[in-house]
């Protein structure tokens, strides 16, 4: 059920993320192609192969390059969404993966020589290799079917009205957040080159400063998300995990959002091992944990990007980890500014304890 579930999430949020009023048409739609080479970091000696000394990416993107026709497209100095393919082959023991993923893409600087961009994207990853019970070697992946999450930076040159060129860095990751043991999952850190190809050529950038509010309205929200994460043994039974949210939001210039509130979760997956080790005390209380946040949301449409930072307050028994992070896209299906309800929304976000992803929590949630 959890594989139906992310498939169908990252489809709706695939188109979702294009535009407000509808697909954009050919002429805001570039076709772009980048080839990719580099290394594996191996991030922990707990993987038991040594990566190869060179694994690589191609990668297949339609971006709608906004240029300001719409009012969110100015106010957010024209980001450019894009649906991307992409296949890796991280060498002859580690397998290939082929990924789908919808990204965002920001200009950091703009001038007629070239732009420098940055951009984020998330989405599915099916993997050729997995651990397998008579395999205890290959130790990276713990399943196909996978989170695949890329971040890079890039300069683009423009060579004529419909070409450029780009050159640039990334990092993509690909693992299963814990859903399948083992979860080391693999990096990938590699340079490129590539080119965007403008079917109608180039438009010129619009952009304008969104207006600021005169009064800045304070929203509350709620927020409930549920995840599963295997017992220690590999092919184990799966645990579930729930989080509830209370937050309080305001704008952040006039477009995206600003947030922070408390979380609560209980870990049923870490009461189970509590169980299993016959630890003695209140289990279902060393099992829960709570946290202080603040966040801020990226807002394109429907489509909402957070990124969220969290202190515990009070840890999961024999939990070293100070903080956390969560990141992920949420979809907006019910919007009304004018209801004292304004919001519904549903989307996967990625919980990690500094650099470790922990689980892939898919939640529901609520703005008044």
């Amino acid at each position: 059920m959890k594989k139906y579930s992310l498939i169908f999430l990252c489809c709706i949020l695939s188109p979702s993320s294009w535009a407000q009023n509808g697909f954009p048409t050919l002429d805001e739609l570039s076709f772009d192609l980048r080839f990719c080479g580099g290394a594996i970091y191996k991030h922990t000696e707990k993987v038991y192969l040594n990566p190869p000394a060179f694994s690589q990416e191609v990668e297949f993107s339609v971006s709608h390059r906004s240029f300001g026709k719409r009012k969110w497209e100015r106010e957010n100095n024209c980001p450019v969404p894009s649906v991307n393919l992409c296949f890796s082959q991280y060498g002859d023991e580690l397998g290939n993966a082929i990924s789908l993923y919808p990204g965002i893409e920001w200009a950091i600087l703009r001038n007629k020589k070239f732009d420098w961009k940055f951009k984020i994207g998330g989405g599915i990853g099916l993997a050729t290799d997995r651990w397998e019970r008579g395999d205890t070697i290959n130790n990276y992946l713990g399943s196909r079917l996978n989170n695949f999450t890329v971040i890079q930076t890039e300069f683009q040159f423009p060579i004529g009205k419909k070409i450029n060129l780009a050159a640039g860095g990334r990092m993509s990751h690909i693992s299963n957040g814990a859903f399948r043991i083992p979860n080391f999952g693999i990096n990938l850190f590699s340079g490129f080159v590539g080119v965007n190809y403008f079917p109608l050529g180039k438009k010129e950038i619009t952009t304008q400063k969104p207006e600021l509010l005169t009064k800045r309205k304070i929203n509350f929200g709620l927020r409930t998300g549920f995840a599963w994460g295997e017992q220690n043994a590999a092919d184990g039974p799966l645990s579930s995990i729930y989080s509830q949210s209370f937050f309080a939001a305001s704008s952040l210039l006039r477009k995206h959002r600003i947030y922070a509130g408390i979380d609560i979760t209980h870990n049923r997956k870490a009461l189970n091992n509590f169980k299993y080790a016959l630890l003695d005390g209140n289990l279902n209380w060393d099992a829960t944990n709570a946290s202080a946040f603040v966040g801020v949301e990226l807002l394109y449409g429907r489509v909402g990007i957070p990124f969220q930072f969290g202190v515990y307050a009070k840890k999961l028994r024999n939990d070293e980890s100070p903080w956390y992070q969560k990141m992920g896209f949420l979809y907006y299906f019910y919007r009304n500014e004018s209801s004292w309800l304004k919001s519904l929304y549903a989307g996967p976000l990625l919980k990690s304890n500094k650099i470790n992803a922990d689980y892939i929590e898919f939640c529901v949630g609520t703005m008044f």
